[in-house]
């Protein structure tokens, strides 16, 4: 009997949850699979350069969308100044664009860019567009519709 006592004792001890303690650590955030945040830091090293020397000044690139399948990658992205604040654009090479009501004022940057034998190129690219701009990407270059946020016909 008494064996019997002493194993429903350290079946319930082993059952039991752990006391609480008390921890002043944060729990980290999960994080993005280093696969992903290297294919978004490449896109972006390939798009930044492009993207300042027609902004005509240093830039930097916050991505919101980034869509990579196979050869192909859409990017969505809002373009910053180097430091991180927000653009000016009257300051730009765009300002004449911009004082003509041709960009949306938030600023976004959509690009279509291709894998050719591990480098990625920029195929297609649009700032600040006030439409649809890459809703005939698709049928240019044969990109998948999805990966463009589009609906497949």
């Amino acid at each position: 009997m008494r064996a019997l006592l002493v194993a429903i004792v350290a079946l319930t001890a082993a059952c039991s949850p752990p006391a609480a303690t008390t921890t002043t650590e944060t729990p980290e955030a999960p994080a993005a699979p280093a696969s992903a945040d290297a294919a978004t830091q490449a896109l972006v090293g390939v798009l930044t350069p492009a993207i300042s020397a027609e902004v005509g000044k240093p830039v930097s690139l916050h991505t919101t969308t980034v869509n990579v399948r196979d050869e192909w990658a859409y990017v969505v992205a809002d373009v910053r100044n180097a430091d991180g604040s927000e653009i000016d654009w009257l300051t730009t090479n765009l300002a004449s664009r911009y004082e003509n009501g041709a960009m949306d004022t938030g600023g976004s940057l959509h690009a279509l860019l291709k894998n050719e034998g591990g480098v990625w190129v920029v195929l297609e690219h649009v700032i600040a567009p006030t439409d649809v701009a890459w809703i005939d990407w698709a049928a240019t270059h044969g990109v998948p519709p999805d990966i463009l946020g589009l609906p497949s016909n």
